[in-house]
């Protein structure tokens, strides 16, 4: 299959399902039963819909698709269940690129899910790689018929197979019989009619051995024969079916199509009768608009005077706390009790300085008369040194 085939299948979603028949036929004819007892056996929907195991499902794609290529000739390892999804997806998508597989379906994450159409269209595509020959079939002297099953609504047919039988077997009764002389088949005529068995010992042997006369239908449900009367079962009833289920699914339609027709009407009387109210709805929307567009400019008017009035109210803290701190100091006595207690100081020092003064002034001139009365006595003489400095005293006392 060419990579635009792949493409065109790919595109219808029914593509899976319609591949994965022609995938599970092919794989019986390889007997993969036989390489995969360990899994259990594909459906005809196992690679074509999501499996309730996914990573069942993809170690059993990847493991089908490594034992294809096998047999093809080209060997890949099939990845084991603990290994990474998305490295095994890249590694097969690098080997397909490798063989010439088709992969042109978006990439190797298509690959990771396990099912789907690229997951089938690269197994169809390797096992018609596989040349299939088809051996001609042995055929045993005392071969059994082995006949399919059929449902309840073929049991006409199934009816009227003991009778094409026993014609069969009475055609070749007379075939191998009818070869020889015609004396010895009235002979073998003959014998059997006289023969000496009593009518009700036959009636019970007959009685006796019918049950186990009866031919076995053997019933296989994937054999082709038990899928055709199936089908043709199926197609009976689909024929009864679907002249009645029409009719049903006409009525439906032109009950819809008159509902349909009424809620239109209903619409547009709705419509014509509400024509004043939407037309006043629109007008208070677009009234509403300008409203709150004005709205939206009155708030930045207003957000920013806030703003302004916080800087001023934040100023006018400012202010008030020099004021205060002014206050404060004004009214602050304390410099005032420092100078009255300094000048209580200094009035008293003052004082000590006077009385000092006094008692020096008053020692210097008891000195004085001291001194002016020994001359009186003693007559003139040279003035001594304690008398020059008592001078110098009196001097300076003169200056105070």
């Amino acid at each position: 299959m060419s990579d635009e085939e792949a493409t065109v299948v790919a595109a219808d979603g029914s593509g899976a399902f319609m591949m994965m028949d022609e995938i599970l036929e092919r794989l019986k004819m390889l007997d993969y039963e036989m390489q995969f007892q360990s899994f259990k056996p594909l459906t005809h929907t196992y690679f074509a819909m999501a499996s309730p195991n996914p990573n069942e499902q993809f170690f059993y794609f990847m493991s089908l698709c490594s034992w294809v290529m096998g047999l093809l000739g080209s060997v890949w390892q099939a990845p084991s269940q603990m290994d990474d999804p998305n490295s095994s997806a890249s590694s097969l998508y690098a080997k397909l690129q490798e063989v010439g597989a088709p992969t042109n379906f978006g990439g190797w994450q298509k690959l990771k899910l396990g099912y789907g159409e690229p997951c089938c269209t690269i197994l169809k595509w390797l096992l018609e790689q596989i040349p299939i020959e088809f051996k001609p079939a042995l055929h045993s002297e005392e071969a059994e018929y082995d006949e399919a099953a059929v449902d309840d609504e073929a049991v006409g047919d199934t009816a009227e197979m003991p009778d094409e039988l026993a014609d069969a077997e009475n055609e070749e009764e007379e075939y191998y019989h009818g070869a020889a002389g015609g004396g010895r088949q009235t002979k073998l005529t003959d014998s059997i009619l006289e023969a000496h068995v009593e009518p009700e010992a036959w009636r019970i042997e007959l009685e006796r051995v019918t049950p186990q006369l009866k031919m076995q239908v053997l019933s296989d449900p994937k054999e082709w024969r038990n899928r055709l009367v199936n089908t043709k079962s199926h197609q009976q009833t689909l024929d009864a079916l679907a002249p009645e289920t029409t009719a049903s699914l006409d009525r439906l339609a032109n009950e819809l199509e008159r509902t349909l027709s009424a809620v239109k009407k209903a619409e547009q009387k709705m419509n014509a009768q509400c024509a004043d109210v939407v037309a006043e709805h629109a007008d208070k929307q677009d009234e509403l608009a300008a409203r709150m567009e004005e709205y939206q400019k009155n708030s930045d008017t207003i957000n920013a005077l806030t703003n302004e009035l916080h800087s001023v109210s934040e100023d006018l803290s400012r202010v008030k706390e020099k004021m205060d701190s002014r206050g404060a100091s004004m009214t602050d006595t304390a410099p005032l009790v420092k100078i009255k207690g300094a000048l209580s100081k200094l009035r008293a020092e003052t004082k000590q300085l006077e009385i000092r003064i006094g008692v020096l002034t008053h020692t210097l001139v008891a000195k004085k008369v001291q001194q002016a009365t020994k001359p009186a006595k003693g007559g003139k003489g040279v003035p001594s040194e304690d008398d020059a400095n008592l001078d110098e005293d009196d001097m300076g006392m003169d200056d105070l």
